[in-house]
């Protein structure tokens, strides 16, 4: 029970102090207002592209309705395009624009730097030993 409280008390500490470093320095980079969520999903479509929106979801743990209206939101924003899938025209294909990329590039930047204030006292060998961990969370 003590590891419990340990554990979500330490995941805790690390997403809100990810979180305030985040917004401190995003706001110079997302001047189109993508948002977290927003930049979660380019970031997330940047590996799968083009990709239809279950598979967005399926990869995101959202539901395609709350998709679906982000995608919706940053289609007006110039960030993402969508396009009908060439083997089922019922079925929507969704890519990144030049607008996504570039605020991918500027914001993977701001990212790098968030992570390294936070993991400055861990060595290469713990970040990769970290990273395997919360994967198996």
């Amino acid at each position: 029970m003590e590891e419990d409280y340990a554990l979500a008390h330490e995941l805790d500490r690390v997403m809100r102090k990810l979180d305030a470093k985040l917004h401190r320095l995003m706001p110079s980079v997302d001047k189109g207002r993508v948002g977290p969520m927003g930049g979660l999903l380019l970031l997330q479509l940047e590996t799968m592209q083009p990709c239809n929106i279950q598979a967005l979801a399926t990869a995101m743990g959202r539901d395609n309705s709350q998709l679906t209206r982000l995608i919706r939101d940053l289609e007006a924003k110039g960030v993402i395009k969508r396009s009908p899938q060439p083997d089922d025209a019922r079925a929507t294909l969704v890519s990144l624009t030049p607008q996504g990329m570039a605020f991918l590039t500027e914001a993977k930047t701001v990212l790098a730097q968030v992570v390294n204030e936070v993991s400055e006292h861990l060595t290469a060998s713990e970040v990769a030993d970290l990273i395997g961990l919360l994967r198996k969370l």
